[in-house]
């Protein structure tokens, strides 16, 4: 039969799956929750920190 043929495509297709899944995504995530952080942070050290804007 012809599914010999095509498990070397399934494996490789399994495999950029788990890498994907388990290792590119993650790190994404992290660094695009990192560059949120780094960013209010670079506001607030440009900005000052958050308050009212006249004391009584």
């Amino acid at each position: 039969m012809q599914t010999d043929t095509f498990e070397p495509h399934k494996w490789r297709e399994a495999m950029a799956f788990i890498v994907l899944a388990v290792l590119i995504w993650p790190v994404i995530a992290a660094a695009i929750v990192a560059a949120y952080g780094l960013a209010f942070w670079v506001y607030f050290l440009l900005a000052g920190p958050p308050g009212a804007l006249f004391s009584p």
